[in-house]
């Protein structure tokens, strides 16, 4: 065992590539162990039961040719180094599992969006960006089918089943060595075994322990799977932000390694991805075909010790303008203009291709002493595009622009105005005019006959103006029906191009204010009535019937005159029915011109809903109280107080005149009574009738009283909320009513307070002098505080050691202010505030 874990050791050890000093204690390492040829290794794998194919298996999974060690280590092949040769860096990384993400830097992402700074003067090389987000769809998958191809190897667990006659399940860990311990069976050695011929080499093994593997028919039947891939180490090299070693998924492909550390660099290739094995380039990946075909073409899966190596890019040519993806493009040998245009996805619809501009750098080879380096070619690609010319040779460097067709075209004449297709016309279908008038389906009934115009656009870009006479055209008159030419325009006229279009309207107090076309025998009535409303009685009601008026242009077109009409006549007898002239205005007033309309009272008072009402033909105050909601609780319910102006105004200084209207003792009034006059001795509130903005005044009952809620809290034997008993009730009568102060009430301090305010009370001469003078009649909502005995004297301000102090009977404010320790030198008055404010 030792043995077999010192030639896995050196495999491993040789795998990796390190320096002279490794070698060094390889050498000593196979001396001190005694392996001194090749039969020495010979007879160590004999002693674990491995054979020399089993070495060889291991030693590809490690990337090793098995004979080169022998002959390097132990034959004598050669001498060992003493400088270290040029190596790549092997970055370490921890080993993960297989179903976790491979542990690549989020900074190999963010270096790669750094040093991949676009210089690309307005185009992008195509196809990096496909690397700039990783998402989790090209990550490797983590389930799914094992290659049958794969070798097993240190870090893989394989899960082991037995059914039939014996029935276990075990997961068994590759070690180190490339052994699993099975628990029934001892060691095995699997590493370098092809997973495809794992069980028949876990069966043959077994058979040993269990005879019913390989009975006829056999009573014991096995299964072995992997339930986790070893993590793998491979190299990224080349034009890449960060080369070195990553560890990544087993099952890990080409195409999941270059997106797992950001693609490559613009200056790597994308085109000729290689992998080296054994330092040979097993496969060449071109991303072109990902990207343009959605294939895959050579990706492989990668193994341990892989080495991906990007080439810096090759031929770069960059194409602009009429193409489907405008990008900076890498070509392989070979391929040229024909191949650039398939890579762009060829050309637009609107590319000219008559002449695309190629900016080219001279080769190094084709450059010459005083000459410049740059140079433009102009290339016909009606040819090649034919496939009747060869293609076009492209040189690194080459900047090409396909440029767009014209966007102008002569092929077409307009027409506008009254035709019923106006628009652009081919001018091929339509070669005179009548021709055009035709396929724009003909002249609409306002046209002007008389008159239409062609504007004609020469060939040098002037015009020409055409005058002919529609009529004659449309009858075929070759003077008239000219032949157009291309871009001619045509206008064709209507008659409201030349006159304003007649009409007569009707608005003010009608129901549908209207503008109608002017027609012959149009009447006044019929206009009235068109408008709507005035043969409705109701709506009629509110016009001003006595009047309405036309407004008329005179005959010189700019003054107008009024023509008044009587509308009731109009509407009931149509006598006064008038013919009505183009541009004639008929304006219906509203009767408020000389009568109140909308007349209204106001309600004010103790009134659920005061406020201003429609007044009715026979409303009286009974009436108003009840629409605003009838009394509230505070109401004066014995009488009204009506206030009323007369619309002919008063002499003097009178503005108006009150009545005091008694309540009726219902709210009951009779359907059949009549106006009252107000002098009429039998008065009441359901029989005065009101008159347009009266305003109604409900008094508040002299009786009323609201309850009367004072609050005593401190040092009282009862504190709480107290009502009042009588309007007189006084502050001496709320504290004896609340059990009278406690033995420690300081009354002096009492403080008093109403409606927010504090009122100044002085309860200790109150109740010990029976000074009368202090006590107060008590209000709604007063409160009551009566302090505890501080003891104390406060002194703030500009001293020099304010504070409490204790309070000494006799000593004045002078002494307290030097117990204080005295003023300071900006003390510049005193204020001095009692206890009770």
């Amino acid at each position: 065992m030792k043995k077999l874990s010192i030639v896995l050791f050196l495999i491993s050890i040789f795998t990796l590539q390190l320096y002279s000093q490794k070698e060094e204690m390889i050498k000593k390492r196979l001396e001190d162990e005694g392996i001194k040829d090749a039969a020495d290794v010979q007879k160590v794998l004999k002693e674990k039961h491995m054979t020399e194919s089993d070495a060889r298996a291991l030693a590809k999974q490690y990337g090793v040719d098995y004979d080169k060690f022998i002959q390097m280590y132990l034959m004598g092949g050669r001498e060992i180094q003493t400088q270290p040769p040029q190596q790549e860096q092997f970055i370490e990384e921890p080993l993960v599992e297989e179903t976790e993400k491979p542990l690549i830097e989020q900074q190999v992402i963010d270096s790669v969006s750094t040093t991949r700074t676009k210089d690309k003067e307005e185009l992008e090389y195509f196809g990096y960006s496909l690397f700039e987000k990783i998402p989790t769809a090209f990550e490797p998958a983590s389930v799914g089918p094992v290659d049958p191809g794969y070798l097993i190897g240190p870090g893989d667990v394989l899960r082991l089943y037995l059914w039939g006659a014996v029935e276990l399940q075990y997961e068994l860990n590759v070690d180190n060595q490339g052994t699993v311990f099975i628990p029934t069976a001892g060691q095995m050695f699997v590493s370098g075994v092809p997973y495809s011929e794992l069980k028949n080499k876990m069966t043959s093994y077994l058979s040993r322990f269990y005879e019913g593997l390989t009975a006829n028919p056999p009573s014991v039947f096995l299964d072995i799977s992997l339930a986790k891939l070893r993590p793998i180490k491979i190299f990224v090299m080349g034009e890449v932000a960060k080369p070195g070693g990553y560890t990544i998924s087993s099952f890990a492909n080409v195409f999941n390694a270059l997106y797992s550390i950001g693609g490559p660099l613009t200056s790597g290739s994308m085109r000729e991805i290689r992998v080296v094995r054994n330092n040979k380039v097993i496969t060449k990946v071109d991303l072109y075909d990902y990207l343009l075909k959605g294939q895959l073409i050579g990706d492989v899966r990668l193994q341990n010790n892989d080495m991906v190596f990007i080439p810096p890019r090759g031929k770069t040519i960059s194409i602009n303008g009429e193409v489907l993806r405008p990008a900076v493009y890498e070509l392989k040998d070979g391929e040229n203009l024909k191949k650039l245009f398939d890579y762009a996805g060829g050309l637009k619809s609107t590319a000219y291709i008559g002449r695309v501009q190629i900016s080219r750098i001279k080769p190094f080879e084709q450059r010459k002493k005083f000459e410049l380096e740059r140079e433009l070619i102009d290339v016909d690609l009606t040819d090649l595009l034919r496939s009747t010319a060869s293609d076009f040779s492209l040189s690194d460097g080459d900047k090409i622009s396909v440029y767009p067709i014209s966007e102008k075209y002569i092929n077409y004449v307009t027409i506008e105005g009254a035709v019923l297709r106006p628009g652009s016309y081919q001018v091929s279908k339509v070669r005179r005019l009548s021709d055009l008038i035709y396929e724009a389906e003909g002249v609409t009934p306002d046209a002007y006959f008389s008159k239409a115009d062609i504007i004609r656009t020469r060939p040098d870009e002037t015009f020409q103006f055409i005058s002919v006479d529609l009529a004659k055209a449309l009858d075929g008159d070759p003077n008239n029906n000219i032949e157009l030419h291309p871009r001619d325009s045509v206008k064709i006229y209507s008659i409201y191009d030349l006159v304003e279009k007649r009409t007569v309207s009707i608005s003010g107090y009608v129901k549908y204010p209207v503008t109608l076309p002017f027609a012959d025998s149009l009447t006044l009535y019929d206009v009235v009535f068109r408008a709507g409303g005035l043969q409705d009685p109701v709506f009629r009601g509110k016009a001003f019937t006595l009047r309405g008026d036309i407004i008329r242009y005179n005959p010189d077109g700019l003054s107008t005159r009024i023509i008044p009409f009587n509308l009731e006549k109009l509407l009931r007898e149509k006598s006064v029915n008038i013919d009505l002239e183009p541009g004639d205005k008929i304006y219906i007033y509203k009767g408020d011109v000389e009568r109140v309309l909308d007349k209204m009272v106001r309600i004010e008072g103790e009134v659920r809903r005061p406020g201003e009402y429609p007044l009715s033909s026979n409303m009286t105050p009974m009436d108003l109280i009840l629409q605003a909601g009838g009394f509230n609780e505070r109401s004066l319910r014995s009488e009204v107080y009506v206030n009323r102006v007369k619309p002919s105004g008063y002499e003097g200084e009178k503005i108006s005149e009150s009545f005091v209207i008694p309540m009726a003792h219902s709210f009951f009034k009779s359907s059949e009574n009549e106006v009252v006059q107000v002098d009429t001795t039998n008065i009441n509130s359901n029989t005065f009738m009101l008159q347009h903005k009266d305003v109604v005044v409900v008094r508040k009952n002299p009786n009323y009283q609201e309850q009367r809620i004072v609050n005593i809290t401190g040092e009282v034997n009862k504190p709480g909320t107290y009502v009042l008993e009588s309007k007189n009730e006084t502050l001496s009568d709320l504290i004896l009513k609340a059990g009278g102060s406690t033995s420690e009430a300081f009354l002096f301090g009492t403080q008093f307070n109403r409606g927010g305010k504090k009122l100044v009370v002085d309860v200790e001469a109150l109740f010990i002098e029976g000074d009368e003078s202090e006590n107060v009649f008590l209000q709604n909502g007063d409160k009551i505080f009566i302090p505890r005995k501080p003891n104390t004297v406060v002194v703030d301000g500009e001293v020099n050691n304010p504070g409490l102090y204790r309070y000494i009977d006799g000593l004045s404010v002078k002494d307290y202010i030097e117990n204080a320790g005295g003023v300071t030198d900006s003390a510049n008055y005193v204020i001095y505030r009692k206890a009770n404010g």
